[in-house]
């Protein structure tokens, strides 16, 4: 185990725990009074943090991702499927995003199976 990796663990998850309380919490009430501005609040902090990964990824452990295919077009919608070969897929995903500058416009969708996972 290296330290370099429990440091990246635990800036994820104190960024995750600490952004959850103090970013997200103050805006709860507002979830209740008008939510698609607590959406797009939400939106744009949510990418906001996501930046904290894909920072570490790339000047801790000195991570390069190449982009290959076909382009994102601005104002066209699409679509990115993922295989899951590892569980840092998704770090992956939002550096690709953020050179894109769509790290908010981020949706997921899962397969219906795993609705029924806790959690």
């Amino acid at each position: 185990m290296s330290w370099k990796g429990i440091y990246f663990i635990l800036t994820l998850f104190w960024g995750s725990f600490f952004g959850s309380i103090f970013m997200l919490g103050p805006f709860l009430p507002l979830m209740f009074v008008n939510p698609s501005w607590y959406r797009w609040i939400n939106n744009r902090l949510v990418a906001t943090w996501l930046t904290l990964p894909v920072a570490l990824l790339e000047t801790m452990f000195g991570v390069k991702v190449i982009i290959t295919g076909d382009a994102f077009i601005p104002g066209e919608r699409s679509v990115i499927i993922m295989n899951h070969r590892t569980r840092m897929d998704w770090m992956f995903l939002w550096n690709c995003l953020m050179r894109y500058s769509y790290l908010r416009l981020e949706k997921i969708c899962l397969k219906a199976s795993l609705k029924s996972v806790p959690g």
